[in-house]
């Protein structure tokens, strides 16, 4: 049986717990740049710090691709002690960063031993697939098979997020200038979702109040929709986002409480902050919720696990 490691990205932001819990091996943590210096969450920016930033005017945010240098590099070091790698990244639908893993996973050293997964997710829908990854890392299933599940299942899921401004999206591309400032001069907060990897928009509405309404509403739905006999099983799980640099945020006390009320026969999974390299295209004070399902019925495990 070969052994097989678990390297992630920091895409699902995944806290020291989660990871110890899960037993990742390797955390490829991706940069973001402010002021045109490159940094990386945990590493030489702290969440407090990224948010001074942010909130400065003066500031200017942005991302990179991840050096596919970098990451082949620390496949090799956790190669030396295993004889496979999962590695699990943030969607190829909203980065190139995983079509260039999945490439180079193709090399000659590489092939048959590194196993890109290209599930389209981000966020919690991610953390739910690292830990399923863990799982069968633990049941003795192969690189091969852990991909080929995650790939198979990487629909099970979705979200939707509300932004507070357009100012991020239109430096990112997702909005024209116009549109953003016309956005802006009425006040409009845009709620987005993602489905098969890609951001797209859902609606508009004019405060935060209805976007949280409007997002609930919208992700009941379509699990009922959708999954109506995993919910009925207690395998639909519930999770939640935010960019908020206040943690203790009465707001984010009144989503989640909004949630549980809205949805108490769902199980409840996260409610993580979003990884600072996201948060530089959705900007601060964002509000996301969706579900993921739980197939293989461990995630009420890694639950008693985490918080023991």
């Amino acid at each position: 049986m070969n052994k097989v490691a678990l390297v992630i990205d920091n895409s699902a932001s995944m806290s020291e717990k989660d990871m110890s819990v899960a037993k990742v091996d390797k955390l490829i943590p991706i940069s973001f740049i402010v002021n045109g210096e490159e940094y990386y969450e945990g590493k030489n920016m702290s969440y407090d710090e990224f948010y001074k930033f942010l909130l400065d005017k003066k500031t200017e945010v942005s991302t990179c691709q991840p050096s596919i240098e970098n990451v082949k590099e620390q496949w090799r070091e956790v190669l030396k002690n295993y004889d496979e790698l999962v590695y699990i990244c943030l969607s190829s639908g909203l980065s190139e960063s995983c079509n260039t893993a999945i490439n180079a996973s193709h090399e000659e050293e590489f092939e048959g031993r590194v196993f890109v997964v290209n599930n389209q997710r981000v966020a919690y829908m991610n953390k739910m697939s690292m830990i399923e990854a863990s799982y069968m890392i633990k049941q003795g299933k192969s690189g091969r098979e852990i991909k080929e599940y995650l790939e198979k299942n990487k629909s099970d899921c979705g979200v939707y997020i509300a932004v507070d401004t357009l100012k991020y999206l239109k430096k990112g591309g997702r909005v024209t200038p116009a549109a953003a400032a016309i956005g802006t001069l009425l006040n409009i907060k845009p709620i987005l979702q993602i489905h098969g990897g890609k951001l797209d928009a859902y609606a508009k509405v004019m405060s935060m109040k209805i976007a949280r309404s409007k997002m609930i509403q919208a992700f009941k739905k379509e699990i009922m929709e959708r999954f109506p006999e995993e919910a009925k099983a207690g395998k639909v799980y519930i999770g939640m986002a935010h960019s908020y640099a206040d943690l203790n945020s009465q707001e984010l006390k009144d989503f989640e409480k909004e949630v549980k009320d809205a949805c108490p026969e769902l199980p409840f999974f996260t409610f993580d902050p979003l990884p600072l390299f996201i948060v530089c295209h959705t900007g601060p004070n964002a509000l996301a919720v969706g579900y993921c399902v739980d197939r293989m019925g461990i995630i009420d495990d890694y639950l008693k696990k985490l918080h023991s």
